[in-house]
């Protein structure tokens, strides 16, 4: 692994980990589809930049530089910015304006580059801005909860606009990505693909390499992170 990394839990009911990365040599990091909202913050020799991701469907290769000091959010499933229309940053990473290497500009506001310790504050303000929303609706599906008078076609609409994925496309992801994990830690693959409810291993291989780009056999040999 050419980075040092580390992760955190967030005070913010919107976010599903806060991690931090000193980037110690010139290399790529392919990051496995999440279906989520990230937020990066990036400060270089030559200033910051500020990077906005909406939910991915597909792995994606993200370079990094020696030096780089990297702050990022993984947003809960079901969290958006309600600045933007949820389902047009579906695969798409957009930079934002940074006027200085203090700063940066999003939904119209000019906000403080955060730290790692504490970007809880910076995420309490989006939230008292209603920057953030979190939908009900994927939550309680995602977790196999009825939601009283809502159809199953209602449903589908929601993970559609909010995410870009269907129901079944955010299941498989995130199977895909706890079994990527799994074998990381050791864990054979047939014990994986029984436990995870995977047909067979023939299974678990094309789904975990398509959402992770990775086979089975590398997730075990990885040294990054999920």
């Amino acid at each position: 692994m050419s980075f040092l990394y580390e992760e955190k839990a967030s005070s913010s009911p919107f976010v599903d980990v806060v991690w931090h990365t000193v980037d110690t040599s010139d290399g790529t990091y392919l990051a496995a589809a999440d279906a989520c909202w990230d937020l990066i913050f990036t400060r270089h020799a030559a200033g910051s930049r500020v990077l906005i991701s909406g939910p991915s469907s597909r792995p994606t290769v993200v370079p990094y530089r020696a030096g780089n000091r990297n702050v990022g959010v993984r947003f809960t499933r079901g969290t958006y910015f309600t600045h933007v229309e949820p389902h047009s940053m579906c695969d798409r990473t957009v930079p934002l304006n940074v006027p200085d290497p203090a700063h940066f500009e999003l939904a119209g506001r000019t906000w403080p580059m955060p730290q790692y310790d504490a970007i809880d504050d910076l995420l309490d303000a989006f939230d008292r801005r209603r920057l953030l929303a979190h939908d009900a609706v994927i939550e309680a599906a995602l977790h196999d909860r009825a939601v009283p008078s809502v159809s199953p076609r209602t449903v589908e609409r929601h993970f559609t606009r909010i995410t870009g994925c269907s129901r079944r496309q955010v299941r498989q992801i995130d199977r895909a990505r706890e079994a990527a994990a799994r074998l990381r830690t050791g864990e054979a693959i047939a014990d994986v693909a029984y436990e995870l409810g995977y047909a067979d291993q023939s299974h678990l291989t094309r789904d975990v390499k398509r959402l992770t780009g990775y086979t089975p056999a590398q997730s075990q040999r990885r040294d990054e992170p999920v």
